[in-house]
């Protein structure tokens, strides 16, 4: 469905991340193991209108996609998070481009796209 309007270009003050470990309700059982563990990072954007999350979905092994947690984290914290700081304003739409440096970690740069 296409958006009626583009949403409004956003300044960031901040990006927090912290890594969770949530235990599962039940084991998730897949041919490549057993997780009852989910470890997630979480992150927060500061702007001056309010906070922002999202969730970098990756997993704490490369073993169902080449992305994983500690990976995604790096990748965060070294090139994502700082050119987007370095920006300060960025509209949506431009996310893409001011990340574009970074080839690949789709999973990482998915939840700097998030609103």
């Amino acid at each position: 469905m296409p958006l009626i309007r583009p949403a409004a270009p956003v300044t960031l003050d901040a990006v927090d991340l912290r890594v969770l470990h949530m235990p599962l309700v039940s084991p998730f059982t897949t041919s490549f193991g057993t997780e009852t563990v989910r470890e997630v990072i979480i992150v927060t954007a500061e702007t001056p209108d309010g906070r922002g999350w999202g969730e970098v979905v990756t997993q704490s092994e490369p073993s169902y996609s080449s992305e994983y947690t500690q990976g995604a984290w790096d990748v965060l914290t070294r090139f994502l998070a700082p050119a987007l700081l370095a920006r300060r304003t960025v509209a949506p739409e431009e996310v893409a481009g001011a990340l574009h440096h970074v080839v690949g970690h789709r999973m990482a740069k998915a939840v700097s796209s998030s609103r």
